[in-house]
C-alpha cells in the first residue's frame, strides 16, 4: 500500500464503524452503505473482502446481513487497512525488497522501515470501538 489510504478502504472503515455501533447486530449490506453514503455494488465488493479477512461474517436468509467477527475494541485501523490493502508502506523498497537495487546500501530505506513501523504501530492503536 502507498501511504495514501484508498477510498475502497474508508468505505470499508465507515462500514465497520456502523457495524460497531450496532452492538453484535446483524445488518443488511443495503442497509450500511445507504446509512453511511457507499455505493451497494462497492459495498458487496468490500464485504467479500472484509469475510475472507475474517473481520466480519455473513448470515444468509431474510434476516441476513453481516456483523463484526469480534469485539470492535479488539479490531484495529491497521487490521481494516492490511485487509483492504495489504501491510502500510511509506515506500515500494520496504515493501518488495527486490525493486530496488540499492537494497543493503541505501542510506533511506532505514527511514522508510522506521516510518512504516510507527505507522502500524500508531493504527494499530487505534479501535472501531474509539472511534464510535
Amino acid at each position: 500500500m502507498a501511504v495514501e489510504v484508498s477510498r475502497r478502504t474508508d468505505y470499508a472503515v465507515r462500514l465497520l464503524i456502523e457495524l460497531a455501533r450496532s452492538d453484535g447486530a446483524t445488518i443488511s449490506v443495503r442497509a450500511l452503505a445507504e446509512t453511511q453514503d457507499v455505493p451497494y455494488a462497492f459495498a458487496r465488493g468490500i464485504q467479500r473482502e472484509l469475510v475472507a479477512s475474517g473481520l466480519v461474517e455473513s448470515r444468509r436468509g431474510a434476516s441476513g446481513g453481516i456483523f463484526l467477527a469480534r469485539p470492535a475494541e479488539a479490531i484495529s485501523l491497521l487490521d481494516v487497512v492490511t485487509a483492504m490493502q495489504g501491510e502500510p508502506s511509506c515506500s515500494v523498497c520496504t515493501s518488495d525488497p527486490g525493486w530496488c537495487k540499492r537494497v543493503g546500501g541505501c542510506s533511506v530505506h532505514g527511514v522508510w522501515s522506521e516510518a512504516d513501523k510507527l505507522l502500524s504501530e500508531y493504527l494499530g492503536t487505534k479501535s472501531l470501538a474509539g472511534l464510535i
